[in-house]
C-alpha cells in the first residue's frame, strides 16, 4: 500500500472501525431518508469502510458490527424492511469492501474484478426478493407491488413520468420485474466510483486506466445463459434469466463506454466532464444497446486504436 497516502490517512481524526462503520451507516441511511439527493449519497457507504483496508486493518471490523446490529434487528422485528436494509448494507457497502480487500491481496483485472461485483449483487437481490415475495410468483408479484407503491407515491412518480398514467404503470411494471437488475446496476456503479478513488484512499499501484477496461472473458457465457433463458424459460426461472441478461449487457455497457472514450484519446477520453456526456448519452435507450453491443464486440475483436492496447496515445 502507498505508504504517503497511508500517512495521510492514518493522520485523520475520523478513523477507526467503529467510526468507519457508523459513517457508513449514515451514507447508507441516506439512501431512504433523503429525497433524489439520497441516490448518490448511498454511492459513498463503501468508502470508510475501503479507508480502513487502506490503512491495513481489516474490513470487517469496520462493516462486521453494522451488519450484526442490522441482522439482529431483522431477527428481532422480522418485516420486510428490517430484512430489505440488511440486505442493502451487505450490498452496497460490505459487499464492495471485501473484493476491493480481496483484490489488493491478489490482483484481479478491472473486468473480472466488477463482474464478480455486479453479478454477485444480481445473484443475491434475486435470492432476497423471491424469499420475500415469494419464489413461486416473484415474476408476477413484483410488478403489482411497483405498480401500488407508484400509484401511492404520484409525486415521486411524476418526475420520471410527467404525470402520464399510462406511462406510470408500464415503467412502475418495468422496475419491479428487473428489481435484481436494477440493484447489481446500482452496486456496479458504486464499485465503478469507488475503484477510481482506490490510490486516493491508500491502495497501490494506482488503477489501470478506464480506457483500457475490457470484460471479464467468461462474461459471453452469462450472455448467451440469460438470452436462451429469457428466450425459453418458463416462469421464475425466465424472471432471473431475464435480469441476468439485462445485468450482463450493464457490464458490456461499461467496456463500450471505455472504447469509445479510447477512441476520443487521452486527451478528452480522461476527462470527468467528457466521460459524465458519453455516459449521459448513452443511457438512452436505443444507444444503451450500441454501447453494449460494442462492448461485446470488443471482446472479440479489438476495436480500440492499437496505440491505446500498447500502452501509447492513440
Amino acid at each position: 500500500m502507498g505508504q504517503d497516502a497511508g500517512a495521510r490517512l492514518s493522520g485523520t481524526r475520523w478513523s477507526g472501525p467503529f467510526v468507519a462503520g457508523a459513517l457508513s451507516l449514515l451514507f447508507f441511511a441516506a439512501l431512504f431518508l433523503v429525497p433524489l439527493l439520497g441516490g448518490f449519497i448511498g454511492l459513498l457507504a463503501p468508502v470508510p469502510l475501503v479507508r480502513e483496508v487502506g490503512l491495513g486493518r481489516p474490513g470487517l471490523l469496520a462493516w462486521g458490527w453494522v451488519l450484526v446490529v442490522l441482522v439482529g434487528a431483522a431477527v428481532v422485528f422480522p418485516r420486510g424492511e428490517t430484512v430489505l436494509l440488511a440486505a442493502g448494507y451487505l450490498l452496497l457497502a460490505a459487499w464492495p469492501t471485501f473484493l476491493a480487500e480481496q483484490g489488493q491481496r491478489r490482483p484481479w483485472a478491472p473486468g473480472r474484478w466488477l463482474a464478480c461485483l455486479t453479478l454477485g449483487a444480481w445473484g443475491f437481490a434475486s435470492v432476497v426478493v423471491a424469499g420475500l415475495v415469494g419464489f413461486s410468483r416473484v415474476q408476477e408479484q413484483l410488478p403489482a407491488l411497483a405498480v401500488s407503491w407508484a400509484q401511492e407515491h404520484g409525486q415521486a412518480a411524476f418526475l420520471w413520468t410527467l404525470g402520464r398514467p399510462e406511462v406510470l404503470q408500464l415503467a412502475a411494471s418495468l422496475a419491479g420485474y428487473l428489481t435484481p437488475f436494477l440493484v447489481a446496476v446500482y452496486v456496479m456503479t458504486a464499485g465503478l466510483w469507488l475503484r477510481a478513488q482506490l490510490s486516493q484512499l491508500g491502495f497501490s499501484p494506482k488503477p489501470e486506466p478506464f480506457l483500457r477496461f475490457t470484460s471479464e472473458e467468461w462474461l459471453p457465457v452469462g450472455f448467451i445463459l440469460g438470452g436462451l433463458g429469457w428466450v425459453f424459460a418458463p416462469g421464475v426461472w425466465g424472471w432471473l434469466a431475464a435480469n441476468l441478461f439485462a445485468t450482463v449487457l450493464a457490464l458490456y455497457f461499461v467496456h463500450g463506454t471505455a472504447v469509445i472514450l479510447a477512441f476520443l484519446g487521452p486527451r478528452w477520453g480522461t476527462s470527468r466532464w467528457v466521460r459524465m456526456a458519453v455516459v449521459v448519452l448513452g443511457i438512452q435507450v436505443p444507444l444503451a444497446f450500441v454501447y453494449a453491443g460494442l462492448g461485446l464486440l470488443d471482446s472479440f475483436v479489438k476495436l480500440r486504436p492499437k496505440e491505446d492496447h500498447e500502452g501509447g496515445a492513440p
